[in-house]
């Protein structure tokens, strides 16, 4: 089994807590994901009138597990919506 690059685009749902929901998406990679994550990078895309979205890049063995990681991330507090942008065999 190989391994996948997975990007998530995360709309936050205020952009006053957009530092701490960048921290909160860190730590649900780093730890509440039962060590799928192997490293993870998160990015920042302007969107429009101030707002941005927070790019999640993970890598994680191919297989089930990406749809659990997705739903950790979509579920957070302060995530307006969460979609995948892309996923790349390694």
């Amino acid at each position: 089994m190989g391994e996948v690059l997975v990007t998530l685009k995360v709309m936050p749902s205020d952009m006053g807590q957009f530092d701490s929901l960048k921290q909160s998406i860190l730590d649900t990679l780093k730890n509440k994901t039962g060590g799928l994550v192997k490293s993870a990078k998160l990015g920042e895309q302007d969107v429009a009138f101030g707002m941005k979205a927070i790019i999640v890049n993970f890598v994680m063995p191919d297989g089930d597990g990406i749809s659990k990681v997705e739903q950790s991330i979509a579920s957070l507090p302060n995530v307006s919506s969460s979609e995948t942008e892309g996923m790349d065999r390694l």
